[in-house]
């Protein structure tokens, strides 16, 4: 007799998004989980979003509903019943609206919730919201999406604060074969060093730090920054780029599709963020193409990264620091790219798919008493 498998409805709230990179990790775990044959998955998405066809294109049952608030009344009742009708054991929850309204549909019902954390910050005990989100009485288990965002959340969390988990966000290589783009408009000299920093332009990022650094490059070294995301016509940008030590030797690229090729055709990747950090996809994906990177310690860049073996950590908002380690592998090409191969076989063994996939099962398991 065959077992049962373990029914599962996942709610992803992601809206119209034309880009599968960003969510392509959580996709790729609910297509080894369906394939595993020991989890039956659904999953409640916005009926505009474009993984309605990818998802059912990979074996997966798509409910389409599209939440429409915080708490919505509608997406609660509508869950509830789903829950009831189809006797889903496990709800898995990735982003705010679909834990709020997720987890406030559970009370109640005898099914287990599961939901996902992606960042550090923004959680306290006294902002009411946050009962809502990661404080929320209903949720049974917090995956976190590194150890890092783990040990701030458990600071927050009131009573069983063994209900965190960290699992790493899982990445194939085989993602990431397009060829690295063709920066040859970009017009740079043959010496020139380019590194490429992929996030929009909230303060946290750290463009400013960035800025900053570039002040402690030697004297005219062929250092060029490609900022990706940034629109080139944005004030913000145009001031921003004007603090650097060489205005002209930083260049806005605004928003690309092939983000991850724009960074595989970087010398190195860099990213300064002064707070809020998760595991950030940007550097996921330069280490897939062999890129070294230089990031901060905050959030778990710090454990994607290994500092001198696959780029360099320093502590955030550091101009200094930072500036020095670029510098370093501007300064010793053999190190940097020794350091990008093995930034490439990071994602390769330790934050691939496979484990992500391994591990939820897991999780699943325990949480439904087929251990």
């Amino acid at each position: 007799m065959s077992k049962q498998k373990i029914k599962v409805l996942v709610i992803a709230d992601y809206l119209g998004r034309s880009n599968l990179n960003p969510v392509r990790p959580e996709a790729a775990q609910l297509f080894g989980l369906q394939q595993s044959g020991e989890a039956d998955i659904s999953v409640l998405c916005s009926p505009e979003s474009v993984l309605v066809d990818y998802y059912r294109d990979n074996g997966l049952t798509v409910i389409p509903h599209k939440i429409d608030g915080k708490l919505s009344l509608k997406s609660i009742r509508f869950i509830r019943k789903l829950i009831r009708d189809q006797g889903f054991e496990l709800l898995h929850l990735f982003n705010s609206r679909a834990i709020s309204n997720g987890a406030t549909a559970a009370i109640g019902l005898p099914v287990k919730v599961i939901a996902y954390r992606g960042q550090t910050g923004s959680i306290k005990r006294y902002d009411p919201s946050s009962y809502l989100n990661m404080l929320h009485p209903r949720i049974d288990k917090i995956v976190c999406v590194a150890k890092a965002v783990e040990l701030d959340l458990r600071k927050h969390l009131w009573g069983n604060k063994d209900k965190l988990v960290t699992i790493y966000k899982g990445h194939s290589l085989d993602w990431y074969q397009a060829p690295k783009a063709d920066l040859s408009a970009l017009n740079l000299p043959d010496d020139a060093f380019t590194l490429s920093l992929v996030a929009n332009l909230r303060p946290r990022k750290g463009l400013h730090v960035l800025m900053e650094a570039t002040h402690h490059f030697p004297k005219d070294a062929p250092i060029y920054t490609l900022l990706v995301g940034a629109n080139p016509d944005d004030p913000k940008v145009k001031e921003m780029a004007a603090k650097a030590v060489d205005p002209s030797k930083v260049i806005a690229l605004g928003y690309r599709n092939d983000a991850p090729q724009v960074s595989g055709a970087s010398d190195i990747i860099v990213l300064p963020t002064t707070k809020r950090e998760g595991l950030s996809r940007a550097i996921l994906e330069g280490m897939a193409y062999g890129r070294a990177a230089v990031v901060t310690s905050t959030g778990g860049n710090a454990e994607l990264v290994k500092d001198g073996e696959s780029g360099y950590v320093v502590d955030p908002s550091d101009a200094p620091a930072l500036g020095k380690a670029i510098t370093r592998l501007w300064q010793d090409r053999d190190q940097t790219d020794a350091f990008g191969a093995n930034a490439r076989q990071r994602i390769e063994t330790i934050f691939n798919v496979q484990q992500g996939i391994d591990k939820h099962l897991q999780l699943y398991k325990q949480l439904t008493g087929r251990l």
